[in-house]
């Protein structure tokens, strides 16, 4: 079962409901982060406390991470993790973390040679994930000072080449990936259309799939391979403000429902909402009515989970003040 925390659901800024980015995707074989946005150690702790109280069993353990998956470097996405890792430092963690994110092609040209050594640009922008994670190293983000090891992968989605930075080297990875000593479930970007390099990141499992967005216009995705049965996609705007969303290139409800039709998923989530929308009502209003049926479709509050089982089931388990109210999304594929 690939089961997904949601622990953020704002865009750009957190407000007195919602956090901003972040989520943890957990299938059998271990964990994986998306996107820790400011604050995401407070967020994963709590969770972690609630799962523990409701449940019995402490399932969020952070030496069960494998890799922490950055959609692309703005900060409401990618400023929670520096304090993680060190957190993850201080409680004893040994085992080896992959930190993966991409960029343009000019900066990965430039890591293919140069590592974190040299400068890609003079003008290189704050969001750029080279820049974060060099900084990162700077501030303590190392074996040496964390007491575990980290693989920093940066890739050019548009061509599909990624490299791995160890203190060893540089290496060419592939693409699609396991995580070390996972053999059932796979990682890869899926490549968007933002303001910076942005990919989305699918899971797929022995016999089920998801994709989480990111930040994306619409149409934005880009996704040959079939069988996703949960679309987990941006919705910022309403439709009175499209041309916002183009303008900062990311999406409106009514297109990521545009997305999913053309996508051809099972099932869509709506996430990261602009401040100014007090009640999501008519963002689920929006997009259920270009999907027309055909594929259904959630909002999702801070402290939901996803759960998708291996026949596609999918379920929406909405945060309540004790545990959980589970409801059917889609049923499993025939």
């Amino acid at each position: 079962m690939l089961d997904l925390h949601v622990l953020g659901t704002a865009s750009a800024r957190p407000t007195s409901k919602r956090a901003v980015s972040g989520s943890v995707l957990s299938c059998p074989e271990g964990l994986v982060i998306v996107d820790p946005g400011e604050g995401f150690q407070d967020r994963f702790t709590a969770a972690r406390r609630h799962l523990k109280t409701e449940l019995g069993t402490p399932r969020l353990r952070s030496r069960r991470v494998a890799a922490v998956l950055l959609t692309h470097g703005h900060l409401d996405h990618t400023w929670g993790l520096l304090p993680w890792l060190q957190t993850s430092g201080l409680d004893g963690r040994e085992e080896a973390l992959i930190v993966a994110g991409p960029v343009d092609e000019s900066t990965f040209d430039h890591v293919c040679a140069h590592g974190f050594e040299g400068t890609p640009s003079e003008d290189l922008p704050a969001s750029d994930l080279w820049r974060q994670m060099r900084v990162w190293r700077e501030l303590g983000a190392t074996e040496a000072l964390l007491g575990y090891p980290i693989a920093w992968r940066l890739g050019d989605v548009s061509s599909g080449r990624w490299v791995e930075i160890t203190d060893d080297g540089i290496v060419d990875v592939p693409s699609a990936w396991h995580p070390p000593g996972w053999s059932g479930h796979r990682l890869s970007p899926v490549p968007s259309r933002h303001s910076v390099p942005s990919c989305g990141w699918r899971m797929d499992g022995p016999s089920s799939a998801l994709l989480v967005s990111g930040d994306t216009a619409s149409p934005g995705l880009v996704d040959d391979a079939p069988g996703v049965d949960l679309l987990v996609h941006e919705a910022t705007y309403l439709e009175e403000h499209a041309d916002r969303a183009e303008g900062h290139l990311h999406s409106t409800a009514a297109g990521a429902a545009r997305t999913a039709l053309d996508l051809g998923v099972r099932s869509l989530a709506l996430t990261h909402f602009s401040a100014r929308l007090s009640d999501v009502g008519p963002s689920l209003s929006e997009s259920m009515a270009v999907l027309g049926g055909q594929v259904p479709c959630v909002t999702l509050n801070d402290g939901d989970r996803l759960t998708v089982q291996s026949d596609g089931t999918v379920h929406h388990l909405k945060r309540e003040d004790v545990g959980w109210d589970s409801r059917l999304l889609v049923e499993g594929r025939r």
